[in-house]
Parts: C-alpha cells; sequence; structure tokens
C-alpha cells in the first residue's frame, strides 16, 4: 500500500452512524429504552466487526486507532448505562470491566467544558457557580492524576484509551487556562480550591441535605414507578398463564380484563405525572418524566405483544375447534366400521371358539420358559404328595418341535422365539423302607402350535380336543410300568368340550384307572382343569396354581366393562394403554365365563371381548 493511500471514508462514515449517535448523547443515553439501547448496541457491535473485517479497506495508524476509539466509546457509553440502571446485559458486562466505565464516567463528566469557551467558564467562576467549581476542585484535587495513570493502564483497552485521550485532552486546555487566569483575576480562588472555608462548608452541607431530601423523593416515586411497573408485569403474567388455558368463551372476559389493566395503568402513571410536576428540581423532573415515558412504552408494547396472544389464542381454539370435529367425525366412522366388522364376524361364527385367543409368538416364548422354569424348580432333591415322600431320581429337558425347517425362512431372533414345545420329564420314587416302592413319572408339557407362530407370528385358536387325545393315548402305552402323570401347558387355553371329557365318568375309566393322570393350565388365564376324582391331579395343583392380583384384576374388569356397557365391546390395544397385557388377557377369559362376554380375533380390528348380543 502506498504511504498516502487510505480506505474508503464515505463507508467508515456509514458504519460509524450508530456510533456517532451514541457518542452524541454522551451519558444523557441512559435514559433511553433499554430495547433502543440494546439495538445500537448490537449495531455497534456488527458495524465494529465488519470494519476490522476491513470492509471498508485500510488506513493510517493514527487515522486506524481514531475510527477505533469512537467505536470502542460509543459501546462503553451504552455498557455504563446498564450498569448505571441496574440493568442486567451480558454482553456489555463481559465486555468492560468496572475501572474502564469508571474512567469513562470520570471523563465524560467534564462534557460541559465543550460547550463552554474559556470565557463561559470565567463567568461561571466568577458567578460561583457550583457545578462548574466543584469539578474544577475535583481536577485541582486528583482527577487530572487518576485519568493519566487510567491511559496509561495497558490493562484498559487501546482503542478506548485513545477515544478518552482525545476527549481529555480537549477538556483540560480549558480547566488549565481558566484555573490559572481564575487565580490571578479572584483573590479566593486559591482559597476554594485549595481549602474549604466554614461558610463553603455550611453551604455544602445544606447543599448535601437537600441533595439527599431530592435523593429520597426521587427515589420514593422511583419505587412507586417500579412497584406500579411490578404490578403491570404480574398482572400481565397472570393473564398469559389464563390465556394459555382458556377455552374460547373466556378470551372476551380476558380482553375485558386487559383492558381494565391498561386503564388502570395509566390512571397511576397520570398520579406520578402529577407529583412529578411539583418537583422543583428541573433536571431531576425532566429524568423522572423519561423513566415514566419509557415505562409507558413499554407497558404499551407488551400490551400489544398481548393482544397479538390473544388474537393468536382465538385463531388456535377455532383451528382446535375445528380439528376436534374433525377428529370425532374421523373416531366415528372408524368405531362404526369396527362395529360393523364384529358384527359380521359374529353374525358367521357365533359363539365357535376358533379365534377366541391372541397370543403373539414373543408373548407364547415367554409363557413357555416361565412354565418349564417354575416346573423345574418345584422337583429338587424329593417331592411330597398324597402324604408320602418321593424322591426326584432324575430331570430331564428335551424339545418335541423340530424348528429346522423355519431356518432361513427366519430371522435368527424370530426363529428363537418360535416355541420348542418343551417336555420336563420327571421320574419320582416313593422313599419307604418296607413293601414296594411306587414309581410315578411326571411328564410337564408347554403344547402350542410352532407352526402357526412361525408363518403368522400369532395363534387365535384353543387346543382342540383331538390334541389332547393324540397325548392321552401315548400316556397310557406308556403307563405300563407305573403312573404317569401328564401336565399340559396351553398359551391360548382349551376349547370347553375338553373340561367337559375330562370331567366326566368315561375319563375316569379309560384313563385314571388305567395309571394315567392328566392336569391342564391355561397360561392366559390361570385356570386349572383335572378329574375331580384324581387324586394324583389333584396332588400337583399347588405346583401349577399361577399367582393372581386379584385386586389388579378387579381394576382391569371394572375398565373393561365400562367400555362394553358404553358400546358394546372393547378392544385389547384399547386396554393395554393402561395395563399389561398378560393381565388383560386374565380379565377378557374371566369377564367370559362371568357374564357370558365372547372373546374373538376379528381380522382388521384384533382381538376383541364382545357383549352377547351386540348384534
Amino acid at each position: 500500500m502506498g504511504i498516502f493511500e487510505e480506505g474508503k471514508t464515505d463507508c467508515v462514515k456509514e458504519l460509524l452512524k450508530p456510533a456517532e449517535r451514541v457518542l452524541k448523547e454522551g451519558l444523557d443515553i441512559g435514559v433511553e429504552s433499554f430495547s433502543r439501547r440494546e439495538k445500537l448496541w448490537l449495531q455497534i457491535e456488527e458495524n465494529y466487526d465488519r470494519y476490522l473485517d476491513g470492509e471498508c479497506g485500510e488506513f493510517l495508524r493514527d487515522l486506524d486507532m481514531h475510527f477505533r476509539g469512537k467505536f470502542e466509546g460509543a459501546l462503553a457509553i451504552l455498557a455504563w448505562s446498564f450498569q448505571q440502571n441496574g440493568e442486567t446485559y451480558l454482553p456489555a458486562s463481559r465486555r468492560y470491566r468496572d475501572r474502564e466505565l469508571e474512567a469513562l464516567e470520570r471523563v465524560l463528566r467534564y462534557n460541559v467544558f465543550e460547550i463552554y469557551s474559556k470565557e463561559d467558564i470565567m463567568k461561571k467562576i466568577m458567578h460561583r457557580d457550583n457545578n462548574v467549581l466543584g469539578l474544577l476542585r475535583e481536577y485541582y484535587h486528583g482527577v487530572d492524576r487518576w485519568i493519566d495513570d487510567a491511559l496509561n493502564d495497558p490493562s484498559i483497552k487501546l482503542p478506548l484509551r485513545q477515544f478518552l485521550k482525545t476527549k481529555w485532552d480537549s477538556y483540560r486546555g480549558k480547566i488549565n487556562a481558566a484555573i490559572a487566569e481564575a487565580t490571578v483575576r479572584f483573590d479566593w480562588f486559591r482559597d476554594f480550591l485549595t481549602m474549604a472555608g466554614e461558610e463553603t462548608q455550611a453551604v455544602e452541607r445544606t447543599y448535601q441535605r437537600r441533595l439527599e431530601a431530592k435523593d429520597r423523593e426521587i427515589e420514593e416515586l422511583r419505587r412507586q414507578m417500579e412497584e406500579m411497573h411490578m404490578n403491570f408485569e404480574r398482572e400481565k403474567e397472570e393473564l398469559r398463564r389464563r390465556l394459555e388455558t382458556a377455552k374460547e368463551a373466556e378470551i372476551s372476559r380476558l380482553i375485558q380484563e386487559k383492558e381494565e389493566m391498561k386503564r388502570q395503568f395509566e390512571e397511576e402513571r397520570q398520579r406520578l405525572i402529577e407529583e412529578i410536576s411539583r418537583m422543583k428540581d428541573e433536571e431531576a423532573r425532566r429524568m423522572l418524566e423519561a423513566e415514566l415515558d419509557r415505562m409507558q412504552r413499554e407497558m404499551l408494547a407488551s400490551i400489544e405483544v398481548m393482544e397479538a396472544e390473544i388474537r393468536r389464542r382465538e385463531l388456535e381454539l377455532k383451528e382446535k375447534e375445528m380439528e376436534l370435529r374433525k377428529r370425532e367425525l374421523e373416531l366415528k366412522e372408524k368405531e362404526d366400521e369396527v362395529s360393523k366388522r364384529i358384527k359380521e364376524v359374529m353374525s358367521l361364527a357365533g359363539k365357535v371358539e376358533k379365534g377366541s385367543r391372541f397370543v403373539r409368538l414373543d408373548e407364547a416364548r415367554m409363557l413357555e420358559m416361565n412354565f418349564v422354569g417354575r416346573i423345574r424348580s418345584k422337583f429338587r432333591d424329593e417331592v411330597k404328595l398324597l402324604g408320602r415322600t418321593f424322591k426326584v431320581e432324575s430331570v430331564e429337558e428335551r424339545k418335541t418341535f423340530d424348528k429346522s425347517s423355519y431356518t432361513g425362512k427366519l430371522s435368527e431372533r424370530d426363529l428363537k422365539n418360535v416355541p420348542d414345545n418343551r417336555l420336563v420329564e420327571v421320574k419320582l420314587r416313593e422313599k419307604k423302607l418296607l413293601g414296594k416302592k411306587e414309581e410315578i413319572t411326571v411328564r410337564a408339557l408347554f403344547y402350542g402350535r410352532p407352526e402357526r407362530y412361525a408363518e403368522v407370528g400369532f395363534d387365535t385358536d384353543p387346543l382342540e380336543l383331538a390334541d389332547i387325545n393324540a397325548l392321552l393315548v401315548d400316556a397310557r402305552d406308556e403307563a405300563k410300568n407305573g403312573r404317569i402323570v401328564l401336565l399340559v401347558a396351553s398359551p391360548t387355553g382349551f376349547e370347553k368340550r375338553i373340561a367337559n371329557y375330562v370331567n366326566s365318568g368315561d375319563f375316569h375309566r379309560n384313563f385314571i384307572s388305567e395309571n394315567v393322570s392328566l392336569a391342564l393350565l391355561d397360561l392366559e388365564s390361570g385356570e386349572l382343569i383335572y378329574n375331580p376324582h384324581d387324586e394324583y391331579a389333584k396332588a400337583f395343583e399347588p405346583m401349577l396354581r399361577l399367582e393372581r392380583d386379584e385386586e389388579l384384576l378387579a381394576k382391569v374388569k371394572d375398565f373393561l366393562e365400562e367400555k362394553i356397557l358404553k358400546r358394546g365391546y372393547v378392544r385389547l390395544e384399547e386396554a393395554l394403554e393402561h395395563f399389561a397385557e398378560e393381565t388383560v388377557k386374565r380379565a377378557f377369559r374371566e369377564l367370559s365365563k362371568e357374564k357370558g362376554y365372547i372373546t374373538k380375533f376379528v381380522e382388521g380390528v384384533g382381538y376383541v371381548l364382545v357383549k352377547e348380543g351386540f348384534l
């Protein structure tokens, strides 16, 4: 770059406009609203960054420092205003330390000398103007040295020191010239500077008392203004809180309360205006009026925001009402379709038990593991049966279903979830010293339809009589050398014909007398089925009976019946939103037995509990 080349000055002037606005007002910027000063801060900070990024080109060092000093000075004045007004503004408090703002305040307190010539200052001294005399005495007693120290303090930003030095040099020349001439012209002036006489002290004490009284008056008015502002904010927040939960009918009442709040604020403001107008101190009066005007602007801005929120809430409520009506119609159509589908299925199937259960793949696998684990835990070293003691000779567990045909068709996870129809076979031998020792073989079998779980992922049908007959035939053929107790656990339960058959005399004659005992466990409902005359099957009841939470079960039943009384049916998915699936399905089964309700799996609807006569 050539020695006389410079950047674009017009560009810098444009960037400096917000900063010049602040520098022109100086410390008086504090009476501006917080939002206005925050906006100026953001504008100046952005423009300063643009300047530092070289948007206007490069300048000679002195000129560059001059421009940077103006940016830094404007930001420091705004930071001072936030601190002076007790306002929290983190960007400012992070950028400037207290010593920097104190230096700024001490220098700019002398800004009166910007508008006074030396002759003006001499007139003020001659008329003993307290403000000018006070500044001169303060200057004489060390302010000049304090400011010089600050200008040499490396902890204060260099551009800010440049700004303060430029200002201070413009004041100091006038001050030094005025003090020199006043010392020659006025005999009393040197004494005034070096010591305070009794008269001056008395005047100062009186003046101090007046200042304190004025400060108390100002503080009281500020307190009242702050109290008015806080009341307004509390009422505004309460109104906003209620607005968020308001129904459409309440909106008009909230609008009336908003208007009442606005009226009360205006009345309080007028009262404060009258009190402020009676103050004799014109400067304090102007300051308080400015603060009150600022509060009014902020209040009106808050009212506008609140009115916009009320309008927004009105629109939201109308949209929500339309959406709710739309959803009600959609739900009504869906419920009608579900009812229609259930009625069609019920009219075709009547009370046929097929499709009356619904057990998923993973649920069946969990029931199997729980059953096998419970059986194995019951047969340890020995067991008590029929008042006798039996030694556990052996416990063997094996799979009765081969899943290999589904390898490659199912994922590894799903294949592991397909039940194995596991069989736990236990050999028991009676413990006694004399006589023949009875031997019992316990065959505890989890019996489902693994192929259905593998192919469709669930099963909806109870075991049929033919399934149990096949197991009984095998057991009777093997019961030649001792009694066989067959314990069959089904995840989907058993059709009603099975219970009737097991309780019949034919069953007792054909199987129990032939050394075969049978106990059937419905893993979903917990129901246990066996011939009441079979003492062996009855002896195993404590080992098979499922634990139940009767209080929770009653609560689920109440929920289901409430739905059924309302519309004639209830879907499993509805109840699963509130209760565990195992408990809900057990409640389905018990209500089916107690109230004659019908359980059914309906394609496209799911597993349902239906009131008899729903058609």
